[in-house]
């Protein structure tokens, strides 16, 4: 799929009824750029006096313009639209402000109903909201002092004092690192750590724990499954590494999140279908990103900090062309660099069981998770009595 198709689709979502198109109903409507333009310029007036500073108008007037630019394009000439690296950029803070694919703050473990790009997914949201605020509290900031800007991506709680998260994350945060049938060579540098708050206006202070070792790691794909075209990418591979934390006197781990298991009778691993409904919780915002991160530029205080995206699976696990191993699922929630570790959580049902662990993305809007029902006995392996 080009990308002016991709966002022919996801602009037109919004002006045919938003979910219920996403879930089969009507046909998207060409999108309006003076509509969505007026919208994306709300969503930074609104940020701005959500932050109390001014966006740079520098960066301002170049995202206004570019991105009319951009939505010119796609409503003139659909999946044949010649996008570049920068009108991608523009694109996604389009589908950010217009409520199609948002990106929200999380403050206090949960986000702002009111905010006008969560309108379309506010009901659904604001209905597991229990269940959403311990899939937040879950999920942290992985901390490197050496680090360009202080961090290298996202681990979530999946047992008491345990988190999960790339391999290629641990590699970042590692001294000579490698992997040999699930064991981890290499040393921790100093002070990483995981931030469980690190929320937009500063979050709770006392959520930080050390990392202490590394539990396992998932297997290196073999090389000659290596992807193509992309670097890095192998499907026969897996993205994931289990890490300890120390513990702090008087200071509570947060509660685990709960993991879709491959060996579920009730859903026999098959529950992270394509459609399905799904919410991504994660950092992103990192200076080596495919995909630049337009507000990040407009508001230097808004790098690192807790977003929760919505979105929908495209694919689920045996649909990814070259996964053998029925590991990998895609989605279309939007992320950025520092994404990677996020959870993808499932939206329907009880709304708090974790499908997936986002490991990588493409620029024009594929993004690629391990679907954990098919990686069930490498977490089992991982983390003792899991």
């Amino acid at each position: 799929m080009s990308a002016g198709s991709t966002y022919e689709r996801l602009l037109g979502e919004s002006q045919s009824g938003g979910l219920e198109h996403a879930d089969g109903g009507g046909v998207p409507s060409p999108p309006d750029p003076e509509r969505l333009i007026t919208q994306l310029s709300d969503e930074v007036g609104r940020l701005e006096e959500r932050l109390g500073t001014r966006a740079d108008p520098t960066a301002r007037n170049l995202l206004m313009h570019g991105a009319e630019d951009a939505l010119r394009e796609v409503a003139d000439n659909g999946a044949d639209a010649q996008l570049d690296m920068r009108d991608i950029a523009r694109l996604e803070a389009v589908v950010h402000s217009d409520g199609t694919r948002p990106v929200l703050f999380v403050e206090d473990d949960f986000f702002d109903v009111t905010a006008p790009a969560a309108a379309n997914w506010a009901a659904s949201l604001s209905r597991i909201q229990a269940e959403l605020r311990t899939v937040c509290r879950a999920v942290g900031r992985v901390n490197d002092p050496a680090a360009l800007l202080g961090y290298q991506g996202t681990a979530w709680a999946i047992d008491d004092g345990v988190v999960v998260t790339n391999y290629h994350v641990l590699e970042a945060i590692s001294t000579h690192p490698s992997r040999t049938d699930g064991e981890f060579g290499g040393e921790l540098k100093p002070g990483v750590a995981v931030d469980f708050g690190a929320e937009i206006g500063g979050g709770p202070s006392d959520r930080v724990f050390r990392i202490s070792r590394v539990l396992g790691v998932g297997r290196a794909g073999a090389p000659e499954h290596a992807h193509p075209t992309i670097p890095r990418i192998n499907f026969d591979g897996l993205d994931l590494a289990v890490l300890e934390l120390d513990r702090v006197r008087g200071r509570p781990f947060p509660t685990p999140v709960q993991v879709a298991r491959g060996d579920d009778p009730a859903t026999h691993g098959a529950l992270a279908s394509r459609g399905r409904g799904v919410y991504l919780v994660g950092f992103p915002g990192s200076a080596a990103s495919t995909r630049p991160d337009v507000f990040a530029e407009l508001f230097a205080g808004v790098k690192g900090v807790k977003r929760l995206t919505p979105g929908l699976l495209t694919e689920g696990r045996g649909e990814v062309d070259k996964d053998a191993r029925r590991w990998i699922i895609s989605h279309d929630a939007s992320t950025l660099g520092g994404s990677s570790g996020s959870l993808v959580v499932d939206l329907e049902a009880e709304g708090r069981k974790v499908l997936g662990l986002h490991f990588a993305g493409v620029p024009d809007r594929v993004n690629w998770a391990h679907g954990l029902e098919g990686a069930t006995s490498e977490l089992a392996a991982a983390i003792p009595g899991w």
